[in-house]
């Protein structure tokens, strides 16, 4: 569970939940209710700024083993499976595709919310 390794790396690193709030800029409540398994699903951002403020990656934190030949793997078949499916769409399913993917660009960029406009 992410709270119990969140839990595990503050104690490594001999922090108190005050200092990482503090690091993080996130609730010391909100961090105690993530290590006691009461918000079990926290945002990618909330991971992100807890391993930023224990200096580690993210993938510490979710105990993702980085296996290069086994993500590669994983992928193509994500890939092929991708591409199987995309093959059999009719055009008002790719047209609703396109959009799905325009809106994860975006929030890869974190373009202001008015840029969404032209993806509408």
């Amino acid at each position: 569970m992410f709270g119990q390794r969140m839990r595990e790396i503050r104690l490594e690193k001999k922090l108190s939940i005050s200092e990482l709030s503090r690091r993080t800029k996130i609730t010391k409540s909100y961090l105690s209710n993530i290590e006691r398994n009461i918000c079990t699903n926290p945002t990618i951002d909330i991971v992100q700024k807890i391993a930023n403020g224990f200096g580690v990656h993210p993938a510490a934190l979710l105990k993702w083993k980085e296996n290069r030949k086994e993500l590669q793997q994983s992928a193509n078949n994500y890939s092929n499976d991708i591409k199987n499916t995309i093959n059999t769409m009719n055009d008002e399913q790719l047209i609703e595709l396109k959009g799905y993917v325009e809106i994860i660009e975006w929030k890869r960029k974190k373009l202001p919310i008015n840029d969404l406009v032209k993806f509408i």
